[in-house]
């Protein structure tokens, strides 16, 4: 009797094995069959979405030939691992199977990086623009987040917007990542360099934080070459500590919200930012400053000049003088060279 009971397990056991090897063979196939594409397609996954909800968000974009395998597979594995699905854009291409899709849900793949530099002296609304081409962020929505009130009273902006407080440099972004968490790694790498770099050095000033950044970036807009920003941050506070009007066109060129060429008629115009009719610095920054300019604002050159000139000659340098006939002179010796 026992023997027998031993021969009907074993045959019971063998049959389950079976089964199971044999369902688990056809779940593998069905999760290698292709979705149903003939060019690249992309889907979004919202923040929060659960696990069958990102499934058939993926479906709707990128048809799956069996999207309720897929979601109990997805299931599964979220139980297993403790994992949630990844928020964002994904990029699906021809030839991408029903696994592919479990693999990007809770491992980031077919979420394209994207190296986007942020070069130094860009307004926040240029910036906008960059990753609008780069990975085709919303742009309205960029400006919209630096020109909230509740976020620059989260960073610490002494100022109606971020302006001045995104850090240019070169970051790794998901294709159309959102705006926040964009926002937040350029504001964030501000903060964090301002404190390695800065803070020690705005204790030993006399000017605020606001003020410095807002040098900085004046000093940024102008300098082409490194090496002379604390020259000419040494000009503007030479003029500033003898109450001089600092006479920045960059200053007026922010105030009429356009980079082109500054006229004498421009000179005129009834602008908190026009430097040539208002003594100070401006309200605030009209660009974001890199490191160098920062460092610049706060450790200036120490000289006697109080002008200083292009030299139009292709090398981004400038003549520098102490009065106005000397600045006259080295005007003189601009148009030349541009003629």
């Amino acid at each position: 009797m026992k023997q027998r009971r031993r021969r009907l397990l074993s045959v019971l056991l063998l049959a389950a094995v079976t089964a199971a090897v044999a369902t688990g063979a056809t779940v593998w196939l069905q999760l290698s069959r292709s979705i149903d594409l003939s060019t690249s397609d992309s889907a979004q996954i919202r923040r929060g979405s659960s696990v069958v909800a990102a499934v058939n968000a993926i479906d709707t974009q990128c048809p799956l030939p069996t999207p309720k395998l897929v979601s109990v597979a997805a299931r599964l594995i979220a139980r297993i691992s403790g994992s949630t699905v990844q928020r964002g854009w994904y990029r699906f291409k021809a030839g991408d199977t029903q696994f592919d899709v479990l693999m990007a849900l809770f491992g980031s793949h077919r979420r394209p990086t994207i190296r986007v530099t942020i070069p130094e002296g860009r307004t926040y609304a240029e910036i906008a623009g960059i990753l609008a081409r780069t990975i085709e962020a919303d742009s309205a929505a960029f400006v919209d987040w630096c020109e909230r009130d509740s976020v620059c009273r989260s960073y610490g902006v002494d100022g109606p917007t971020m302006e001045g407080y995104l850090m240019p440099d070169t970051y790794a972004f998901y294709w159309r990542d959102e705006v926040p968490i964009i926002g937040d790694r350029l504001a964030s790498e501000f903060r964090r360099r301002w404190q390695q770099h800065c803070d020690g050095l705005l204790a030993k000033g006399l000017r605020t934080k606001h003020e410095i950044i807002s040098l900085a970036s004046i000093v940024q807009a102008e300098a082409a070459n490194v090496d002379e920003m604390p020259r000419i941050a040494g000009v503007y506070q030479n003029r500033l500590d003898r109450n001089m009007r600092l006479e920045a066109d960059p200053t007026v060129q922010y105030g009429r919200g356009a980079r082109q060429r500054v006229l004498y008629k421009h000179l005129d115009d009834d602008s908190p930012y026009n430097t040539y009719r208002r003594s100070g610095l401006p309200p605030g920054p009209i660009c974001n400053p890199g490191i160098h300019a920062l460092m610049a604002a706060l450790q200036p050159e120490d000289h006697a000049y109080m002008f200083f000139v292009a030299r139009g000659d292709g090398s981004g340098l400038h003549y520098f003088a102490t009065d106005g006939a000397g600045h006259v002179a080295n005007v003189r010796r601009y148009r030349a060279t541009r003629r």
